[in-house]
């Protein structure tokens, strides 16, 4: 139960991280698009936030809270935590990017590897928070 009480917890952490992390996106690959087809964070401002937020919130129930319980579980090795949650954010930086830029990535020039290191940086500082909740939060 513990497991689980602190893998809502870190619901938390992966919605703000992660939606910093599509902002992030958005401000250096979304900018290179010049059409009105495009809606990104300079039609919507702030409203951007809130719709990479909601991504966020829906993507963590069937992404990093099992990947979070099956690694509480089992490892307990930070380097390791840190390594697939760098790895996972990374390949949830590619799917994101094929998501919102699909139809704009060769006319535009737009590069996967940003969004995957972005994203890979998300899922660094996720480990790191993950492990620091864990040390720092007891649950009765």
């Amino acid at each position: 139960m513990k497991t689980f009480y602190h893998c809502l917890i870190m619901w938390i952490p992966f919605g703000l991280l992660f939606s910093l992390a599509g902002l992030g996106l958005e401000a250096l690959e979304g900018n290179k698009i010049r059409t009105s087809e495009y809606m990104g964070l300079r039609d919507f401002g702030i409203l951007y936030l809130f719709f990479i937020g909601s991504f966020a919130f829906m993507l963590y129930p069937i992404s990093f809270f099992p990947l979070t319980i099956i690694l509480s579980k089992f490892i307990k090795s930070l380097l390791f935590k840190v390594i697939i949650f760098t790895f996972f954010g990374g390949v949830i930086g590619a799917f994101t990017f094929e998501i919102i830029y699909m139809s704009y990535i060769k006319e535009y020039s737009l590069s996967m590897i940003s969004s995957i290191i972005i994203f890979g940086i998300a899922g660094l500082l996720y480990a790191l928070a993950e492990y620091s909740f864990k040390r720092n939060i007891k649950f009765a």
